[in-house]
């Protein structure tokens, strides 16, 4: 092929498939169904002759960028965890990621719309401070029609799609590990931070941590402590190692439980011995690494991510028509065999179960999909990991 300038032709007779099964891949056309044999095969031969796609053909053809524009604040070690699931899941599924940093306030977000206008991104995902919610933005987002999942933001907002952790779900996991661990008196250690008012998420922590005890008929005992005031918490110990209280804590943040560990050793008491400490969550990465390693439940947001590009590219369907009819002999051989060997590849994807792919399947038309996509639901709650260490 030196001098020749290769085509999806070409790459269809080395792949041995049709030049329409090429374009689906490339594409990824929906409702197109390609075995898995054909679609590797079409890849490996796009890496032997050295095939191209070019993006600005494509996009005229499909109407689409391939790109999804993603804002937050990269300084914030929980944006760079989402950023992992959201590159993953949208390489899967042939989508670049555009990341656009969080400038002051609604000037960044503006420019998210002025690129969706440019065509230059199908769709817009944000990381928001919990509780946020902001109705000019969502206006603009309703108003235009533009593709748009929040995670962690518009939780009140029922026509937004949002993707949130289950903060209730994991104090509640965290409160039964350390009663598994023979673990009672548990106190709730809440870090504040005094510049920002409390956020749904710590409510729902709360609550948890409140239900549970009634349910046990624990003694219910929250200690706030500022996160400006690290001082505070080895105050607390002093006090419980004085009065007899049981020296159990679950804390809200890993800053939280660092502090712990960091009054603990001031006070030479040995964590997992003299001090049980576990964390709702693992903000840096860093609970395997403490000595003794410290127990947390890990908010998911690498699984965020993913579920993120997984409701906008619902979105990006629904609004460019659902899923088409196959009409090509060679697709429709592809469709038979993905029935087999991707069968439950779409279990419970974006609110549907496995019964929903038969109502609406691949011959759904632009109507009956509006429809479909009317009933599914727009928010979603993943849930947390617990990650045991030796501290409890």
């Amino acid at each position: 092929m030196t001098g020749k300038r290769v085509t999806s032709m070409d790459v269809a007779r080395l792949a041995g498939v049709s030049r329409s099964v090429v374009s689906a891949v490339i594409n990824g056309t929906q409702g197109i169904g390609v075995s898995r044999t054909k679609r590797e095969a079409v890849l490996k031969a796009m890496r032997e002759l050295n095939y191209h796609v070019d993006a600005s053909a494509r996009a005229m053809k499909t109407g689409r960028s391939y790109c999804v524009a993603v804002f937050g604040d990269t300084s914030n070690a929980l944006f760079l965890q989402l950023l992992e699931g959201l590159q993953q899941a949208s390489l899967r599924h042939g989508y670049h990621v555009l990341l656009v940093g969080q400038g002051s306030g609604s000037t960044s977000r503006d420019e998210l719309i002025s690129l969706y206008f440019q065509r230059r991104v199908d769709g817009i995902i944000t990381l928001d401070p919990l509780g946020y919610a902001d109705e000019a933005w969502a206006s603009s987002i309703r108003e235009h029609q533009i593709p748009f999942v929040s995670v962690e933001g518009y939780a009140g907002v029922e026509d937004i799609y949002s993707v949130m952790a289950d903060y209730y779900g994991s104090v509640r996991a965290a409160m039964e590990f350390m009663e598994s661990r023979g673990k009672a008196g548990v106190t709730y250690l809440q870090m504040e931070d005094g510049h920002c008012p409390e956020n749904w998420a710590e409510r729902a922590r709360r609550e948890a941590y409140a239900d549970f005890c009634a349910e046990r008929g624990w003694t219910y005992r929250v200690e706030r402590v500022q996160r400006q005031e690290p001082a505070q918490i080895q105050a607390v110990l002093e006090y419980d190692r004085a009065a007899g209280v049981p020296t159990v804590y679950l804390s809200n943040w890993t800053d939280a439980a660092l502090e712990i560990y960091r009054a603990a050793a001031r006070l030479d008491l040995k964590i997992g011995h003299d001090i049980a400490v576990m964390s709702s969550d693992n903000t840096y990465r860093v609970s395997s690494r403490l000595v003794p390693p410290l127990t947390v439940m890990a908010v998911p947001y690498q699984e965020m991510g993913e579920k993120a590009v997984e409701l906008l590219l619902e979105q990006i369907e629904s609004r460019d028509g659902g899923k088409v009819e196959c009409k090509d002999e060679d697709m429709q051989e592809g469709m038979h065999e993905d029935k087999d060997d991707d069968k439950n590849d779409g279990e419970n994807v974006g609110g549907y179960g496995a019964e929903d792919g038969d109502k609406y399947g691949n011959k759904c038309g632009k109507d009956e999909y509006k429809e479909a996509s009317a009933g599914r639901l727009r928010k979603h709650w993943l849930p947390a990991r617990l990650l045991p260490g030796k501290s409890v």
